[in-house]
């Protein structure tokens, strides 16, 4: 469980998240929505105990985040931001490694254990293909399945990604979302991850919160978060929503200014 209090955090003075409160049960597959700017990377990085925010708590499995250690926490959360850097010269293997670090020895030597955890997640996320490669030498969609790999070598039950399937095609995308669902599914993994794509969202996720400015508009079931109103209101525009024939789950059409005269 992921309980999250009376947030309100930011950066400096400015205040960008405010009285965020709300829970996230354990083996979810959450979804955070909201328009550019509602506030969605900045609870991302105070959930994983990267910005320590002006008031309230975050609490993971009861134990408060901004008390843990960071080694323990990194035991229990693991984080893929949105931009990495990887303008430098290591192998695909050598960057999952990274995701290994908080279970190495004191002087960071990989032990057969870390070398075995690196290849099963290299495979799981179909990047063993080009593990040899230097990462600065991959396409878009094969560096977000070695990002997402090191992300899984962290061996966390709670996994974060922020904006995953970002500058992806649409098949990209679905490879992608499909890796996290196993990882949920089959793997019990509690996912939490923010969407610009509302569809793939309601078709993935279990429990969406959808943001507006800074707080929270609603939380529950895809059925229930993606209704006309709220994305209406949050987005600013016209839209109407279906339920996908083969799926049954919500699907939103924004509709243009031609379609409404």
């Amino acid at each position: 469980m992921i309980e999250i209090k009376n947030i309100h955090a930011g950066y400096s003075k400015k205040e960008i998240l405010k009285n965020i409160d709300c829970s996230i049960a354990k083996g979810s597959f959450a979804g955070i929505i909201g328009r550019n700017g509602a506030g969605k990377s900045t609870l991302l990085k105070v959930l994983c105990g990267l910005l320590k925010p002006f008031s309230g708590q975050i609490f993971i499995n009861g134990h408060d985040v901004y008390a843990s250690s960071k080694k323990i926490l990194s035991k229990t959360v693991s984080f893929m931001p949105q931009n990495i850097e990887t303008n430098f010269p290591f192998t695909v293997e050598e960057f999952v490694m990274l995701g290994r670090y908080p279970y190495m020895n004191i002087f960071k030597i990989p032990s057969q254990k870390d070398y075995a955890a690196v290849n099963e997640v290299l495979k799981f996320a179909g990047a063993d293909v080009f593990a040899k490669r230097y990462i600065n030498e991959l396409s878009g969609g094969e560096k977000q399945r070695v990002l997402i790999a090191q992300t899984i070598a962290q061996e966390t039950d709670i996994i974060i990604f922020d904006e995953p399937t970002s500058h992806l095609d649409i098949g990209s995308q679905a490879d992608i979302l499909n890796i996290l669902r196993v990882l949920n599914k089959k793997y019990g993994k509690t996912i939490v991850v923010t969407l610009h794509d509302l569809n793939a969202a309601g078709e993935f996720c279990d429990f969406l919160i959808l943001m507006e400015e800074g707080s929270i508009r609603n939380t529950g079931h895809p059925e229930k978060v993606l209704n006309y109103k709220d994305i209406e209101q949050v987005y600013k525009t016209t839209v109407v929503v279906k339920t996908n024939p083969m799926s049954s789950k919500p699907y939103v059409i924004a509709v243009t200014k031609e379609n409404r005269v």
